[in-house]
């Protein structure tokens, strides 16, 4: 979406109207203890932010040698000390985040959970960059996506996909377990409407004339997505079942 340069270790990139809160929020997160995430380094003489580098591996795609139990299991650990650390941060009303605040607000959401912004080094997930998408919300909301993108969530027409439904049923328990108890198996159903959002995200963004979304529309990625939605709901019974003791 965005040409970022690294200095360094720093990077440089675009901001957007909600850059100073994703600093703040970003401040708030490495104050309270979670170092998963860029560190905010204010901004260059052209305007771009400047945030930390975080070493690793960013995958494009989940390859046969990252579908691993332990990446799975790292990044919802991961992700639910993000979590954790941002209970106490405190929006302000006028935050004008670019993906519109879910209610309950019990956390801030990354926003984009996947494995395209997760860090990886010697197979484990160790932090989350690209805090565009951020916006507070619940806890399921965030969590629907990562599993959309980790289990996967997708039906045999998406390229990325892999896994039976059972396969992928199991591997989304295996995340909510290692997440912790506030995330279960209500988390299949949250998942069409997560995607859901993203697809009307993205038509009134192209709407706007964002180049990059109507690029996203003209290649296929919300019927993408529709593709799947149909997919979670049409095998919601086999994918809940994962969660049941066996």
């Amino acid at each position: 979406m965005n040409v970022v340069h690294r200095h360094g270790d720093v990077v440089h990139r675009p901001v957007s109207p909600a850059t100073p809160a994703i600093h703040r929020l970003l401040r708030h997160l490495h104050d309270h203890g979670f170092h998963g995430a860029p560190e905010p380094r204010g901004f260059d003489s052209e305007g771009n932010e400047m945030v930390t580098f975080l070493d690793g591996a960013v995958p494009d795609a989940l390859t046969p040698e990252l579908r691993t139990h332990d990446l799975l299991t790292s990044a919802a650990a991961l992700l639910r000390a993000l979590h954790d650390a941002s209970v106490t941060f405190r929006p302000r009303p006028d935050d004008p985040w670019l993906v519109p605040a879910r209610h309950p607000a019990e956390v801030m959401c990354h926003g984009d959970a996947a494995q395209y912004n997760c860090v990886v080094r010697d197979g484990r997930a160790v932090g989350f960059i690209d805090f565009d998408a951020a916006h507070p919300g619940p806890r399921s909301w965030d969590v629907a996506y990562a599993v959309y993108r980790f289990a996967p969530l997708q039906g045999p027409d998406n390229p990325e996909s892999f896994g039976t439904p059972q396969q992928q049923g199991r591997r989304v328990a295996d995340f909510c377990r290692a997440y912790g108890p506030q995330v279960g198996a209500e988390v299949i159903d949250v998942v069409p409407d997560r995607l859901q959002a993203l697809v009307d995200f993205m038509h009134e963004q192209a709407s706007q004339g964002n180049e990059a979304f109507q690029r996203h529309i003209a290649e296929g990625h919300a019927d993408l997505y529709a593709a799947d939605i149909r997919y979670v709901r049409t095998h919601r019974d086999i994918l809940r079942a994962a969660f049941e003791p066996s």
